[in-house]
């Protein structure tokens, strides 16, 4: 992604909305290599006591995206008491694929769980959050929590941890769709022969066996999001199998809404109705 693109973008973040008051720690290799794809950045408001921790998966479609785009977000969610760690992962297309991207969100919570306490967190109480293809990764990465066969095919080792709630914004939970599009898409993020892989048959989530046992999941979207009809898709695959879930189809703000505008009164009451959805 060029310095172009990436600093119009942070230009769309109101600095001045900002609770400066929240810890921001930033740029912290979860991985040794030093690429800024293996970083993440943590915030929080620290008053020396453990807060639930909430991970947060950044979209962009698989090949673009970087956790800096979500920082107001994480500013906000801090706000209601959270340690929000904000991670970064290798962009697909055309060196890395989905598959890579899946082992950086496991070793970034593997990073997570160990560092917790350090940040005031809580490792026993975690949420995971994916913004658009972000949700497709989150909804992997739970599931690695429950499935050992599905860890031996990641090649991923064993897990002490769990989440306890799942939030979906706006996320890309049908690229799998037969259109041209998508065929496209996933020919760019997958790698050559993906569909005889085992791995990307487990992303197929209507028809992974261990489904029915995620925890408490929320879907956002809006009628500006063109990417809503993914998540009521998602919703009835959820329903489908018995997965407790809350669909909330507010506002107007479009793909990005809720991560640009975290402030609004709208966006404030519903982050108000998931906490008392997940009961914190």
């Amino acid at each position: 992604m060029s310095e172009k693109t990436y600093l119009k973008d942070l230009d769309r973040i109101d600095a001045s909305k900002f609770d400066c008051t929240i810890k921001a720690v930033k740029d912290i290799s979860y991985i040794n290599d030093h690429s800024i794809e293996h970083k993440l950045d943590i915030h929080y408001k620290s008053y020396q006591e453990y807060k639930p921790i909430i991970v947060n998966i950044h979209g962009g479609g698989f090949i673009s995206g970087y956790k800096e785009m979500d920082s107001l977000f994480a500013n906000y969610l801090a706000q209601r008491g959270f340690v929000v760690f904000n991670v970064n992962y290798r962009l697909a297309y055309p060196r890395f694929n989905v598959f890579d991207q899946i082992e950086d969100i496991s070793n970034a919570v593997e990073w997570i769980v160990s560092n917790a306490e350090k940040y005031e967190a809580n490792p026993k109480e975690m949420y995971i959050v994916g913004h658009s293809a972000g949700g497709v990764l989150a909804i992997t990465e739970s599931l690695l929590c429950l499935d050992k066969k599905m860890r031996d095919d990641f090649n991923l080792g064993e897990r002490n941890y769990t989440y306890n709630g799942i939030i979906l914004d706006c996320g890309a939970m049908h690229f799998y769709v037969n259109n041209l599009a998508y065929w496209g898409m996933r020919n760019m993020v997958f790698p050559k022969g993906y569909k005889k892989m085992t791995k990307y048959h487990y992303l197929i989530f209507e028809n992974n066996r261990k489904l029915s046992l995620l925890p408490k999941t929320v879907l956002l979207t809006n009628e500006k999001d063109e990417l809503r009809t993914m998540t009521y898709y998602f919703k009835k695959v959820l329903d489908d199998h018995q997965v407790d879930n809350k669909l909330f189809n507010v506002g107007t703000d479009g793909h990005m809404g809720i991560i640009f505008k975290p402030y609004t009164d709208e966006n404030q009451k519903m982050l108000d109705a998931i906490q008392e959805f997940f009961e914190i």
